[in-house]
């Protein structure tokens, strides 16, 4: 790998942070304006020099012939990946933490919790914000609640322990009493609180074979297809929630529609996009520059936890050209009070 010396690294990233808040390229004397050592500052010659063994070390590019410089991905990689060492020790704007307060209202139900802070992502940093459900299964129960809409059609309601609940309609092949329905709740609430849904569906089979309670094979065609229609959810099709969309449309700065469409494409199908998002739960934060996932945009992934090892993630879809700095601060700062706000709950 590349190696930069201590005066190279302060200077690449006075000027790509000069290069976020413009958009241009960047001259020798611009930088040199903006960059002071041990409180001097240096000539433009000399400045020069050290962009031009960026340059040639590949962290920099010249727009145009007679232009200034302007970071390449490579430049980039380095000036985000040294955020992500300093991820912790980012603080948010004080008007950032009040807008954040402000914006969060009371809500017991973990789900529209986490969908408000998606919408406070959204609004607070202009881009597009994605949200990621933690996967059902892998939750413990709290409650399962059984409704039956007509003699062939049954609501099932899923609730956890972490507070988020699916609902599931399921059809059936014969006509199922009210009786019946209540056996099968009763038995469920009774034998699997506490346990997650992967056990209740193992518990379940074989509890069939040793025909526990009597649960019959009406049973076991309702929680089956109730399992099947979950686990489409936890494939992606449902569990991915996406905000400000309009965001990234509707900014002066598009350049290349087709390449904008193409992203909004895979963002709307969901499943790759859930498959990208479910690598990164074991890192703080991870970051998808332009090429990686699409040019001239970058995605920034966060993961957040409900309790039990139990994760989800946040994401935020903008730019490459965006504040970094911003954005981890008010990612880093709203996860972790996020995952304040549901253990107080989780504990009331």
């Amino acid at each position: 790998m590349t190696q930069l010396n201590e005066r190279e690294e302060q200077i690449l990233k006075t000027l790509i942070e000069q290069h976020i808040q413009t958009r241009d390229a960047l001259s020798s004397g611009a930088v040199a304006a903006a960059y002071t050592e041990k409180g001097r500052s240096l000539s433009s010659a000399t400045v020069r020099n050290v962009l031009h063994a960026l340059e040639e070390k590949g962290f920099l590019e010249k727009a145009h012939l007679s232009a200034g410089r302007i970071p390449t991905r490579k430049g980039f990689r380095f000036y985000v990946n040294q955020l992500v060492e300093q991820y912790y020790h980012l603080e948010m704007s004080p008007d950032a933490r009040d807008h954040l307060s402000g914006y969060i209202r009371d809500i017991s139900d973990t789900r529209a919790l986490l969908v408000q802070y998606l919408d406070f992502l959204k609004d607070e940093t202009g881009f597009m914000s994605l949200l990621v459900f933690p996967s059902l299964f892998n939750m413990r129960l709290a409650r399962v609640e059984f409704v039956r809409l007509s003699p062939r059609r049954v609501l099932m309601v899923v609730t956890t322990r972490s507070n988020l609940y699916r609902q599931v309609v399921v059809d059936l092949d014969r006509d199922i009493s009210y009786e019946e329905l209540i056996s099968v709740n009763r038995y469920l609430n009774r034998e699997f609180f506490g346990k997650t849904l992967f056990q209740v569906r193992q518990g379940l089979i074989r509890g069939m074979r040793q025909r526990v309670e009597q649960i019959d094979s009406l049973a076991k065609q309702i929680l089956s297809s109730s399992f099947r229609e979950i686990e489409r959810m936890d494939a992606g099709e449902d569990e991915l929630v996406v905000r400000g969309m309009s965001n990234l449309v509707s900014r002066e700065d598009v350049h290349n529609v087709r390449q904008l469409q193409g992203l909004v494409l895979s963002v709307e199908e969901k499943h790759s996009i859930v498959e990208l998002i479910n690598t990164c739960m074991d890192r703080d934060v991870t970051v998808f520059l332009s090429g990686e996932i699409a040019d001239d945009y970058s995605m920034i992934i966060s993961p957040y936890g409900i309790g039990n090892g139990i994760k989800g993630a946040f994401g935020l879809l903008g730019p490459v050209c965006m504040d970094y700095r911003r954005v981890f601060a008010t990612m880093r700062l709203m996860t972790g009070t996020l995952m304040s706000a549901i253990i107080q709950k989780n504990m009331n």
